[in-house]
C-alpha cells in the first residue's frame, strides 16, 4: 500500500489547475463527514480501465454495467486537510417549467409499463442544461461547504470530460471480510421545523430496494444484519435509508459482488433488465456516468473499496453544465409530483452555480 503525500490545500488545488491546463486526468474528493481531501493525478492521458477490480486507484463507472469502468491509478496520490468552511455560498433556485411536458409524458409511459406488469418499479430521469462560465474547482469547493455529509468529488479526463457531484448514497464499503451497502430511496423536500411524512408509495419503494439487495447478495455473503429504516437528510432533501452489513467469504471476487448490486432498483428499477431496457430506449438521452458508481479501490488495503452511487451530479462542458436528476416510479406515482421531485433534486447542484 502506498500512503498519500500530505500537502497543503492550496498546493492540492494548484496541482488540479496544472493538470487541467496540461489536459491530464485527475480526481479530488472528500468522504462524508471528514475534512480530508484526497487527490489522484495521472502522469499521462491514457484511458485506463479496471478489469477485475484488483487494480488500485479511483474508479468511475457508467450506469450501463455492460460498459467499461474507468480507472485513475495512483501515479501521484495526495491528501490535504480543508479545515472548517464558513457559511456556504448557495444561490436560491426556483422551480422551472422547462422540460415538464416531456418528463411527465415519460412518467406516464413508465406507469403504463408497471400497470401492464412488465416492471414493478422504474427510475426515470432527465438532463438539464445550464449556461455558466464557472470552472469545476469553485463548484467543487461550494459542494464541500454545502454538503458535509455527502461524498463530494471533481473528476476529469480529457477523453471523457469533467464531472462534479455531492452524492448521499453509498454503494459498497469493504474492509477485510466485512462489507456494507445501503438502500436509499424515497425523496421529500425539507420543510422548516417539520419531520418528513412518508407516504405508502415511498415506503414501498424503499422496501423494494432493500429486498432486492438482500436477494442479490444471499449467495455471496453470510451473517447478514439489516438496520432499521430511518429518515436521513441530504441538503434540502429527506431520504429513507437502510444499511446492510455482512461477511464476505475469504478471497471474495469484488467485481462479482459489485455486479450483483449495480445498478440497484434505486437508480434503475425492478426487474432490472426490463427496467434498464426501457430506460435506454425511452429517456431520450445517454446517462453515461449519472447513476453509475465511483470511488476508491484498493487504496487503504488490498481488497478494500469505498464506492458511491453517482447521484446529485453535473457534467461540465465549456460554458455549459448538464445536471442529471430522476425519481422512482411505482404504480402509485403522480406525474406532476414526480416532476416536482426532479425539480427539488436539481436544486442540489443548481444552487452551487
Amino acid at each position: 500500500m502506498r500512503y498519500p503525500k500530505r500537502v497543503k490545500l492550496d498546493e492540492l488545488l494548484a496541482t488540479v489547475d496544472t493538470q487541467k491546463k496540461a489536459a491530464l486526468p485527475f480526481v479530488v474528493y472528500r468522504h462524508p463527514n471528514t475534512l480530508n481531501i484526497m487527490g489522484l493525478f495521472q502522469d499521462n492521458d491514457v484511458l485506463h480501465h479496471t478489469h477485475d477490480f484488483s487494480e488500485s486507484g479511483f474508479v468511475f463507472s457508467p450506469f450501463d454495467n455492460q460498459q467499461a469502468t474507468l480507472l485513475i491509478p495512483t501515479d501521484n496520490h495526495f491528501e490535504a486537510t480543508s479545515g472548517k468552511f464558513g457559511v456556504s455560498h448557495r444561490t436560491e433556485v426556483f422551480a422551472s417549467e422547462k422540460g415538464k411536458h416531456d418528463h411527465m409524458n415519460l412518467v406516464k409511459k413508465g406507469i403504463s409499463l408497471i400497470k401492464k406488469g412488465v416492471v414493478k418499479k422504474i427510475v426515470l430521469s432527465r438532463k438539464i442544461s445550464v449556461k455558466t462560465f464557472e470552472e469545476g474547482v469553485p463548484i467543487f469547493l461550494r459542494a464541500l461547504e454545502a454538503y458535509p455529509n455527502a461524498f463530494c468529488y471533481l473528476w476529469y479526463h480529457p477523453k471523457v470530460g469533467m464531472w462534479v457531484g455531492a452524492t448521499p448514497e453509498r454503494l459498497l464499503h469493504v474492509r477485510g471480510n466485512r462489507m456494507k451497502t445501503t438502500s436509499l430511496a424515497g425523496t421529500l423536500a425539507v420543510e422548516p421545523d417539520k419531520n418528513p411524512d412518508w407516504s405508502q408509495k415511498e415506503l414501498e419503494e424503499q422496501k423494494m430496494v432493500t429486498d432486492y439487495l438482500l436477494d442479490q447478495l444471499k449467495n455471496e455473503v453470510s451473517e447478514v444484519k439489516v438496520s432499521e429504516t430511518k429518515s436521513v437528510r441530504a441538503g434540502q432533501l429527506w431520504h429513507l435509508k437502510t444499511d446492510i452489513h455482512a461477511n464476505l467469504p475469504l478471497g471474495a471476487n469484488l467485481r462479482q459482488v459489485v455486479s450483483k448490486i449495480h445498478p440497484t432498483p434505486a437508480v434503475c428499477g425492478l426487474p432490472t433488465q426490463e427496467a434498464k431496457k426501457f430506460i435506454l430506449g425511452h429517456e431520450g438521452y445517454d446517462r453515461t456516468y449519472y447513476t453509475g458508481f465511483l470511488g476508491e479501490l484498493n487504496l487503504s488495503e488490498t481488497g478494500a473499496a469505498d464506492l458511491y452511487v453517482n447521484l446529485r451530479c453535473m457534467q461540465i462542458e465549456h460554458n455549459e453544465v448538464f445536471i442529471y436528476v430522476g425519481g422512482g416510479i411505482t404504480k402509485d406515482s403522480n406525474p406532476e409530483k414526480e416532476w416536482m421531485e426532479t425539480e427539488n433534486k436539481s436544486k442540489t447542484m443548481r444552487s452551487l452555480l
